[in-house]
């Protein structure tokens, strides 16, 4: 306060002159009375008592909404390693932008390269002991998966039921022995597998066969319905460019029909009957195409709506088989190409019914075989629905749903919840595709980009990460991996790691 330095006050004296002024305020003579007192004036006194109460009132009336109430955090070494981790594994960041960027969140902090890269290097270190010690003994069905940094190959590993990350290795090949290297190691830390979502890698094959002889090797329909869907996003712009160009040639067709020019109206009569052949038969593909794709995706599905039963893995298996039949029928490299893959990878699509079933079954033999098939149905449909799978018969889907409820609603009564539920249950562990590792490579992608390369020190910190961070959707939404593996709840994954901050923030 201005007016108070200029003052012979000692230090208490003006703390006391400020505590008395604004206690106080409104009381008659206090003014002049605390300037007698204290030997100022009384403008002084005024001025003190605006002043002290706008700073009282700034930190204490956090109601008025005029200033956000302050939050004071210690920049010790401890809260600089957290923001250095941090930093490192939230978000693809360099070390030189870690670097960069310190100074930015801490005016006057600003630690060389060398210290940045130091203390990564220990939190690397800290996180591959803690990775080590992992126990993955409640692991039992997991999808693997390859990646790419710069040439090199990342082997990756996801449990199903948790999305916990148990394998994250950067290799020079990704041939069977090296998938049978890494899993070995896995399975010293408890690791069990007994049943393997993939996709058409052989390496990946032979490792699980090698390692885990007993697993069950299913195929992934989402790389099925992915190849398929990029081979129709091809034929359907083929065939509206062949469109375009029919157009094309009639509009300028049109064009001539009052002119004089014979010999020019004729070769474009002539351009015009080939671009319409070739329109006809890329129509011909892309419909064909289509019809096909929509045969296989409905042969994956275990809840058949047409028939209101359930599959069983034999049909889906043929019916797959057939569709990929037809696809290699057309007169198209790709569709032929996607014909041969999903024809080689139909029995292990098919896999996941066997079992599904039979746990169906198990519910069945409580609540009925109806109740069951019913509810099977409703789900079905909820998540088409919801997803816009069917855009085409969407009105004819939501009778069928009111109609399955209500009968199912008719058959159990009060039990109709349950019923839901548990069969709900057995679709969230069927285990017939990879998206939980397909969401973790959309989660590590950038930092291949960003890094130009990893070392398996980064992998081995951002796997911790991955595993400990409180997850913001999903079925796991305000959980962490290791929380639903372990059952060990994790508030601060930096903490986790060694790196607790030194006191409480104000």
């Amino acid at each position: 306060m201005v007016m108070l330095a200029r003052t012979d006050l000692t230090t208490p004296e003006k703390i006391e002159l400020s505590a008395s002024a604004v206690a106080r305020q409104g009381e008659f003579g206090a003014v002049s009375e605390l300037a007698e007192d204290f030997g100022v004036s009384r403008h002084t006194v005024y001025q003190v008592q605006a002043r002290a109460s706008a700073l009282l009132s700034a930190e204490v009336d956090t109601d008025s909404g005029e200033e956000e109430p302050i939050l004071w955090v210690p920049v010790d070494r401890r809260q600089l390693e957290r923001a250095v981790v941090g930093l490192r594994v939230v978000a693809p960041n360099s070390v030189r932008a870690i670097e960069d960027l310190i100074p930015v969140l801490y005016p006057g902090l600003s630690p060389s390269y060398g210290a940045v890269q130091a203390i990564a290097a220990e939190a690397e270190r800290r996180a591959e002991e803690c990775n080590a010690r992992a126990n993955l003994s409640g692991i039992s069905a997991a999808a693997l998966d390859e990646m790419f940094s710069q040439g090199d190959p990342v082997l990756a590993g996801v449990d199903l039921d948790s999305s916990f990350l148990f394998l994250l290795a950067l290799r020079t090949s990704r041939g069977g022995e090296d998938w049978a290297e890494e899993l070995t190691s896995c399975s010293k830390q408890g690791l069990y597998l007994e049943e393997v979502v993939k996709d058409a890698a052989l390496g990946i094959a032979a490792g699980v066969s090698e390692v885990f002889p007993w697993a069950e090797q299913r195929d992934d329909c989402f790389h099925a319905l992915y190849e398929m869907g990029k081979v129709r996003n091809c034929l359907e712009k083929r065939a509206f460019g062949a469109l375009a160009r029919v157009e094309e040639i009639e509009a300028a067709l049109g064009k001539l029909k009052s002119e004089d020019n014979s010999s020019k109206r004729r070769k474009l009569a002539q351009q015009l009957r080939w671009a319409r052949q070739r329109c006809d038969t890329k129509l011909m593909v892309h419909d064909q195409f289509e019809q096909a794709q929509r045969q296989a995706a409905e042969a994956m599905e275990l809840v058949d709506l047409a028939g209101g039963r359930l599959r069983d893995a034999a049909w889906m298996q043929a019916e797959i088989e057939a569709a990929a039949n037809k696809m290699l029928a057309l007169s198209h490299n790709k569709c032929r190409k996607v014909g041969r893959y999903l024809k080689n990878r139909a029995p292990g699509l098919a896999l996941y019914a066997t079992k599904t079933n039979r746990q169906l079954a198990d519910l069945s033999s409580r609540h009925g075989e109806m109740a069951v098939t019913l509810a099977c149905i409703v789900l079905r449909l909820v998540s088409d629905l919801g997803r816009h799978r069917r855009p085409w018969c969407w009105r004819k889907d939501q009778r069928h749903l009111l109609g399955a409820f209500a009968w199912l609603k008719h058959l159990s009564g009060d039990q109709t919840d349950t019923i839901l539920a548990e069969v709900d249950q057995v679709f969230l562990c069927r285990h017939r595709a990879s998206s939980a590792i397909e969401g973790f490579n959309a989660a590590l992608r950038p930092y291949l980009y960003v890094h130009k390369g990893v070392t398996q020190g980064f992998l081995e910190l951002f796997r911790f990460y991955y595993n400990h961070r409180k997850r913001r959707w999903g079925r796991h939404k305000g959980t962490s991996a290791h929380e639903v593996l372990t059952g060990v709840q994790v508030e601060d994954w930096l903490s986790e790691l060694g790196y607790a901050p030194s006191v409480s923030v104000n």
